[in-house]
């Protein structure tokens, strides 16, 4: 059995995690040019989920070409599956929080204003409640999550993941916290 560290793997990880932003950008930029672009999240996380071939595809040939035995293959395709797929899972995050963090958006614009500062009637005007949640609700209808009916009532749309995931994360808080 050959033990030592495969540099090619190491090297074949570190490149397409690296590849990943800027191969995001890149679909990013042609969907929201072609108006197909429902979520950006969205479309990460089929992304990845994509990339995951070509990346144990090519963990599983330098394992061939190493010649390793099929146990170090193994352990080479976990590898490179857990070391993908937790740099795909920080850059999410990292990711949603740019995207949809108001503070984050509002600190932007308070110091763009420079010594003056932003009065809070412009931050009001920009951050009205209705218009939050008008978004909200447009970017869950995008996502199938939720459908407008023709007496304008929303109901749970066809995809039904968030909802799946927010009982998940209920039923993680009343575990955790001892809440009913």
């Amino acid at each position: 059995m050959n033990s030592d560290v495969s540099t090619g793997l190491l090297v074949f990880v570190l490149a397409s995690t690296a590849a990943l932003i800027p191969v995001h950008i890149v679909f990013c930029r042609y969907a929201g040019t072609q108006q197909r672009l429902r979520s950006p999240q969205v479309l990460l996380v089929r992304l990845v989920m994509t990339l995951n071939i070509p990346v144990l595809g090519g963990a599983g040939l330098i394992a061939r070409f190493e010649l390793r035995d099929v146990t170090s293959a193994l352990y080479m395709l976990v590898f490179a599956f857990l070391v993908f797929n937790g740099f795909a899972y920080a850059y999410f995050h990292l990711f949603n929080m740019s995207e949809t963090a108001r503070r984050i958006r509002m600190l932007l614009q308070i110091r763009r204003a420079g010594p003056v500062g932003l009065p809070t009637a412009e931050l009001e005007r920009q951050y009205s409640q209705k218009d939050m949640i008008e978004a909200r609700l447009d970017r869950l209808v995008r996502m199938n999550q939720l459908v407008l009916g023709p007496d304008s009532r929303y109901r749970v749309g066809r995809s039904t993941l968030l909802l799946r995931a927010g009982r998940i994360m209920g039923l993680w808080r009343r575990l955790v916290f001892r809440r009913d």
